[in-house]
């Protein structure tokens, strides 16, 4: 991973001076989930974005903090000890840390660490609690965080518990979405479901045509964000279905208790929707993608499962790039 870590960050931002992809981060977030736009647009007045390089500290025990934080790119973990070997939490971009700020400058518990290069959206916890009054969802999140991180904290004092804490295990880094550990469990029972009731299903393996090319003309940053508005945008199109899974650098696995044919027409809603739209980047830059995908009906193990919609992908492959394909006949 080092030879990923840029040499420099940029610059710490003014309070107010965020990005639209910024306020849509602090949108998607836990801490203003359900808040209306107007809430989101005075809390952009006094926030600003700040950088960390791998290995910095941003809380620890002892040290006052007034700020809350929102992670919107890279990942940061929890630790009880100084010496970062009691790992006890995993933030990833949505997630916001510093929320005892809400209560006073008194430090937390843990030391937290940024473990990639990261982005937040610091918040001021003063003028926060200020829009706490006219905003109670606010409080309610925070609440709702605070009670998470309290049974955590119970837990890890429960020997019969200390194994299983590992917040976030279940999900990916970068979009935020599932990762392949939590796909290899949720799809194979799935499969078991589907298959006892009779109901179709299939797996999509959805593939960023030419990502290695882009991640070298752009840098690792720019492919990360375009992976991360197109797990938006998958969602947001489609979302009755929650089953989606990063499962490498640029392919993710979508669930789709649907017919073969469903499935495919489907994906091609997808395709279409992605290949006609410009990703945003830094600055005025932007650019396409298209998606290759293969999609195969869920019979017998995930395995064999996976092994076919992989053939069909390779399928889409072989045809050129950006189509939807079922298996090979």
């Amino acid at each position: 991973m080092t030879g990923h870590i840029p040499t420099h960050l940029p610059r710490d931002g003014a309070p107010g001076d965020l990005t639209q992809g910024d306020l849509e981060a602090l949108g998607r977030s836990l801490l203003f989930r359900g808040c209306p736009a107007e809430v989101l647009d005075r809390v952009g007045r006094f926030a600003f974005v700040t950088h960390l390089p791998h290995g910095a500290i941003l809380l620890q025990p002892g040290e006052s903090n007034r700020y809350v934080y929102v992670l919107v790119e890279g990942q940061l973990a929890a630790f009880l000890d100084p010496g970062l070997a009691k790992r006890v939490a995993r933030f990833v971009p949505g997630d916001a840390l510093g929320e005892h700020a809400l209560v006073g400058p008194d430090g937390g518990t843990t030391y937290v660490v940024a473990q990639w290069p990261s982005r937040l959206v610091a918040l001021d916890a003063g003028p926060l609690r200020e829009i706490m009054e006219v905003a109670p969802r606010i409080a309610l999140n925070a609440l709702d965080m605070l009670g998470a991180r309290l049974r955590a904290a119970n837990l890890r004092h429960d020997p019969r518990e200390a194994a299983n804490i590992d917040f976030m295990a279940s999900r990916d880094a970068v979009t935020g979405v599932h990762n392949r550990r939590w796909m290899e469990s949720a799809f194979a029972a799935e499969i078991a479901r589907c298959s006892q009731a009779g109901e179709p299903s299939c797996v999509a393996l959805i593939d960023v045509d030419g990502f290695d090319r882009l991640n070298q003309a752009l840098g690792r940053a720019a492919g990360d964000a375009i992976l991360r508005q197109l797990a938006d945008l998958t969602r947001n199109l489609l979302p009755s279905l929650d089953m989606l899974a990063r499962v490498s650098a640029d392919r993710f696995a979508l669930w789709v208790p649907a017919s073969l044919a469903d499935a495919v027409s489907l994906c091609e809603r997808l395709r279409a929707h992605v290949g006609g739209r410009q990703f945003p980047l830094r600055g005025n830059m932007g650019t396409q993608i298209t998606l290759s995908i293969g999609v195969a009906q869920a019979q017998g193990s995930l395995d064999a499962t996976l092994a076919k919609a992989q053939a069909a992908l390779d399928r889409a492959k072989e045809r050129g790039r950006n189509t939807v394909e079922p298996p090979p006949a």
